[in-house]
């Protein structure tokens, strides 16, 4: 996946939904048929630009609250990013 399709993903993701961003296993290594190097490597990419624009990064496993409820990243779910300002 090249910087123009990481873009992209991340820009149509925003669309859906400004304020919860969700990167899931299926969109990644199914979909998009990455190895486990290019997953990281769009993970990392994703993260840094979700960080740079106000947003929470977690991973699989992780808790995070969103709209005031307690929530855990699914084993599906590669990362979920949540906008600061909610």
């Amino acid at each position: 996946m090249d910087e123009k399709e990481i873009y992209k993903l991340l820009d149509d993701k925003k669309k859906e939904n400004k304020d919860k961003i969700v990167i899931s296993f299926y969109e990644l290594k199914i979909k998009r048929n990455l190895n486990k190097q290019d997953t990281f490597d769009v993970l990392h990419t994703i993260g840094e630009e979700l960080i740079r624009d106000n947003y929470k990064v977690y991973r699989t496993n992780q808790k995070y609250t969103y709209n005031n409820k307690d929530y855990i990243v699914e084993s599906n779910e590669l990362m979920i990013g949540i906008k600061n300002n909610i």
